[in-house]
C-alpha cells in the first residue's frame, strides 16, 4: 500500500513539474534540425507531434512554442495539439524570423557546403584530367 502511495506521488511531481514547463519545438525534417536549430529546442518532427508532445509532456497546460522553416506543416502541427487540447500552444514562425529577432542557434555546415580539403581538390582535378584524356594505347 505504501509502495503505491509512493508511485502516486512521484507521477503526481512530474506532472505538477511539466504544468510550468515551456519548451521550444522544432516541428522540421531530422536533416533541417541537424543543420541548424534554436539552443535548447527539442526536435519532434511535424509528422510525429502529436504523439511525441503527449509523450513527454502530458499536462495539457504545458506552454509549447512550436516554429519550423516557415512551411504549412508548421501550422498543421499547431493545429494538431490544439486539437488534443494542449491551451498553450503557439506558433512562433519560422527558424530565419526568430533568429532576427535575436533568438540563438545552434548550428553545422552540411556535408555538402563543406569546402574539400587541398588534397581532395587535387584528386578530383587528377581525375577529371583523366577521365578527359583521351586513350591512346592500342587495344
Amino acid at each position: 500500500m505504501m509502495k503505491g502511495w509512493v508511485v502516486t506521488l512521484l507521477c503526481s511531481w512530474s506532472v505538477w513539474a511539466n504544468a510550468n514547463t515551456e519548451v521550444w519545438i522544432d516541428v522540421a525534417s531530422k536533416e533541417e534540425y541537424a543543420i541548424e536549430h534554436l539552443h535548447n529546442a527539442i526536435h519532434i518532427p511535424h509528422t510525429h507531434v502529436a504523439r511525441g508532445v503527449s509523450t513527454r509532456y502530458p499536462d495539457k497546460n504545458t506552454v509549447i512554442k512550436l516554429y519550423g522553416r516557415g512551411q504549412f506543416r508548421d501550422q498543421q502541427a499547431s493545429q494538431a495539439l490544439q486539437a488534443l487540447g494542449y491551451q498553450a500552444v503557439s506558433y512562433l514562425g519560422a527558424l530565419t524570423e526568430l533568429k532576427a529577432s535575436g533568438l540563438t542557434t545552434h548550428t553545422i555546415e552540411p556535408a555538402s557546403k563543406a569546402q574539400p580539403s587541398a588534397e581532395a581538390a587535387q584528386l578530383s582535378d587528377t581525375a577529371a584530367l583523366s577521365f578527359n584524356t583521351p586513350n591512346t594505347q592500342p587495344h
